[in-house]
């Protein structure tokens, strides 16, 4: 058991054993009454590197479960709200410890200043004694075992997605350099038809308008260009999840909750 002051109070803090899914739930008394529940899980910078914490208010993880009690409660309001812990950062990094959404009231108000405080002093508490377990490794282990499935499933998803996306935009800035050198061409054409014979018609089509051939070889380069990078960028994105989906391919057996499991060996 050990204690935290923060804005509201001294809070005291007693923490259970993990369950199977290697959660472990704080028990708060003093000026902040509920559960904190905290858990091994994938950065989500970097979704096959498990050296994160997803820290919950309620008794379950708030990232795949809606809220369950007893929800910790400050002068008689109840709140909810998940907090990120990135491992691989100090914690006063800017991305080192983040709330995902905000933290509300069973109401949906956002927590008054104080209130919002002392969650966040209790959440990162709890977050700093689950990462001192000596049996983090084990933990982290058991964190990558049971998101892998899920993890897997949304990469292929979003694998799919973007390689169609690629082929769209790479056809399409195809097409719109295609088009524009035909507008080229066509408005040479029409010059040169212009030069032998004047008129009005001829001087119509060379003059710059919307939809003439001359805004046209303007704008279908820029088009081009746009589709081209989005490709690039889509195609950026798309080498970092298949490097994340090959790293969790190597999702190993099922970790022991009886012996040591480095993060590498899973």
């Amino acid at each position: 058991m050990f204690s935290i002051d923060t804005a509201s109070g001294t809070v005291h803090v007693a923490p259970t054993e993990p369950d199977p899914s290697g959660a472990v739930r704080y028990a708060l008394t003093g000026a902040v009454t509920g559960t904190v529940h905290v858990v091994a899980s994938h950065d989500p910078r970097q979704w096959d590197d498990f050296r994160a914490l997803r820290i919950s208010l309620g008794s379950e993880n708030g990232i795949y479960a809606l809220p369950t009690g007893p929800l910790p409660q400050i002068r008689g309001r109840a709140y909810t709200g998940v907090m990120t812990r990135r491992l691989t950062v100090p914690a006063d990094a800017e991305d080192g410890c983040f709330i995902n959404g905000r933290l509300a009231d069973t109401a949906d108000r956002d927590a008054p200043p104080q209130a919002g405080t002392t969650l966040h002093t209790v959440m990162r508490s709890c977050g700093k004694h689950y990462a001192a377990r000596p049996d983090l490794p084990e933990l982290q282990c058991l964190a990558r075992w049971r998101e892998t499935p899920k993890l897997l499933g949304w990469l292929n998803s979003m694998i799919t997605t973007d390689q169609a996306h690629i082929s769209r935009d790479e056809r399409e800035a195809q097409q719109h350099r295609r088009a524009a050198r035909m507008c080229i061409q066509g408005w040479w054409f029409l010059a040169r038809l212009f030069t032998e014979q004047p008129s009005p018609l001829l001087a119509y089509l060379l003059s710059n308008h919307p939809d003439s051939l001359a805004h046209r070889a303007h704008c279908l380069p820029l088009w081009a260009e746009t589709s081209a990078r989005s490709a690039t960028d889509t195609r950026r994105r798309l080498d970092h999840l298949l490097t994340e989906r090959e790293g969790l391919r190597h999702r190993g057996h099922p970790p022991l909750r009886t012996a040591s499991c480095a993060p590498q060996a899973c």
